[in-house]
């Protein structure tokens, strides 16, 4: 999929579905970002993001972050809801302090005529571990069925708040609004 000059980036997941990210986000498509601990991990692929470098402290920190990855679990509220589940992990500082999350209610949509659901957490109160952390971030998940390598695609969408040039967190919406099968 190629984009018109200053517009949208179309980023294909090999899940059969392809969403779009901003102009000036970077398209990764081919890379794979994620988290991990002792215990847990998250990790997707197709990958837009925006904002990296913008603290000197961690070269590879961002403002924002979007990916694709599967699932072959067909209850799309348990694969959903699995993956929001991480920001009690992602966020804290590896030593038990935890951040406030803020869970919204699931949201029920439908994707070229097919089921999607996506959840959606505030996260506040994250340990600072340093200066690169942010003060807030919304992280969504939508879960919808897969055309190809997997019966569930996931979509995450993270935004940071509060550090200068973070984006709004309205992209968000844009964002989960163009997924659709490519």
């Amino acid at each position: 999929m190629t984009a018109a000059p200053g517009g949208p980036q179309p980023i294909s997941t090999r899940y059969g579905l392809a969403y779009d990210i901003p102009a000036d986000w970077t398209n990764d498509y081919r890379s794979i970002a994620g988290w991990s601990n002792e215990d847990d991990r998250a990790s997707f692929g197709a990958i837009g993001h925006f904002g990296e470098g913008y603290c000197s402290e961690n070269d590879g920190a961002q403002l924002a972050i979007s990916g694709a990855a599967g699932s072959r679990d067909l209850d799309l509220l348990a694969v959903a809801s699995k993956e929001i589940r991480a920001v009690e992990w992602i966020f804290d500082d590896d030593a038990g302090t935890l951040p406030t999350v803020e869970y919204a209610e699931p949201v029920w949509f439908e994707v070229a005529g097919r089921p999607a659901v996506r959840l959606s957490a505030h996260v506040t109160d994250i340990p600072q571990v340093s200066e690169c952390d942010p003060e807030a971030a919304l992280f969504d998940i939508v879960a919808t069925p897969g055309y190809a390598s997997a019966e569930t695609m996931v979509l995450m969408v993270e935004i940071h708040e509060g550090i200068d040039g973070a984006y709004d967190v309205g992209v968000a919406d844009e964002i989960i609004g163009t997924l659709r099968p490519t």
